[in-house]
């Protein structure tokens, strides 16, 4: 069964990425911009539409549930990264964008370099020991991974939150949030790390701060949490939806903002759908949750005083809370699918 849904699918993902290229190609050989928006649309909606499709064939992606929220989430930031590469960059440079570098860019990278200067820059200096280094601290998370996965008991990551007192309700939570931080981080440090070896291209951590000692929730989503996402969904929201109904509408800063989160919670609540065939809607009103919080942050100037050890203890104090109290909207419908439970 899995190799029944595996081999259409990652089949699916190569046709539809050589079309895209080509309709890069062709744009570029015609000088005109529209045709690679045209076949950019047709990618993006096309990614989408053939994993909806196998997933309503089959009954895989329920049985498998840890694979298939991976995979649905690569789905949707793939078909995002097909816009922001169309529709967030200037066609002159666009077109001078290496083949190389779009394929990366596809698979892995968070962000495309934003000018042909910075473009120029990558492949003059050899970054292969930090390759390297990326693979070394892969390697490191994985161990430390898997010994705390060792180490909690599988009940922990499994029953649900009523099952649990509130003392150990929120030091499950921040358990599971640790979880996460690992899994993601020690995926992408070794994956980068081979991309820096084989190509000698600069690869961006994807946590570049430590997210636990944040001050603010704007502090955490804006500067420390998972770039890979992050990237993408400030590009789509501050850049390509703007652009595409600016003739209609014009958004400010506020509505973009809000955007993000929104577009974050969908992400979360599809690839949910995935594996559970239903909508909690938990994810979406976290996400929006926390937008309107960090919208409160900036009028209010929360933190106070923030380059004072007094009021960066308030602002961690402040953050650590919300993300206690509303971490049951996030980790609750991943417990009951059974997310955490497949990596014990």
């Amino acid at each position: 069964m899995v190799e029944n849904i595996l081999v259409p699918l990652f089949a699916s993902y190569a046709c539809i990425i050589i079309m895209f290229i080509i309709g890069l190609y062709i744009g570029r050989y015609l000088n005109s911009p529209h045709v690679f928006h045209l076949v950019s649309i047709i990618s993006s909606a096309s990614i989408i539409f053939i994993f909806v499709f196998l997933k309503l064939q089959s009954s895989w992606f329920v049985s498998n549930p840890l694979l298939a929220f991976s995979l649905s989430a690569y789905n949707v930031l793939l078909s995002l990264k097909f816009l922001e590469l169309s529709f967030g960059y200037k066609w002159t440079y666009t077109r001078q964008m290496p083949l190389k570098l779009v394929v990366m860019f596809l698979c892995a990278l968070p962000r495309m370099p934003e000018s042909e200067a910075k473009l120029s820059e990558l492949s003059k200096h050899d970054v292969r020991r930090e390759g390297i280094l990326y693979i070394l601290r892969g390697i490191c998370e994985f161990i430390i991974l898997g010994i705390l996965m060792y180490l909690i008991p599988f009940q922990w990551l499994s029953l649900s939150s009523s099952s649990f007192s509130l003392i150990s309700r929120f030091f499950r939570y921040g358990l599971l949030s640790i979880i996460l931080y690992l899994s993601i981080d020690f995926v992408c440090s070794f994956g980068f790390g081979i991309y820096s070896l084989l190509f000698n291209v600069r690869m961006n951590s994807v946590f570049p701060v430590f997210p636990f000692t944040s001050t603010s929730l704007r502090d955490f989503w804006s500067y420390r949490w998972n770039n890979l996402i992050k990237t993408s969904l400030h590009m789509i929201s501050f850049v390509v939806i703007p652009k595409l109904i600016d003739p209609i509408i014009t958004m400010n800063k506020t509505a973009k903002g809000l955007f993000a989160f929104a577009l974050s919670g969908f992400i979360h609540e599809y690839a949910l759908w995935f594996i559970s065939n239903k909508w909690s809607g938990r994810n979406m009103i976290f996400f929006l949750l926390h937008g309107l919080l960090v919208l409160l942050e900036i009028t209010i100037k929360l933190p106070a005083r923030p380059n004072t050890l007094k009021g960066k203890l308030m602002g961690w104090m402040w953050t650590t809370g919300v993300m206690l109290i509303t971490s049951p909207l996030f980790f609750d419908p991943f417990i009951e699918t059974g997310v955490f439970s497949n990596t014990k």
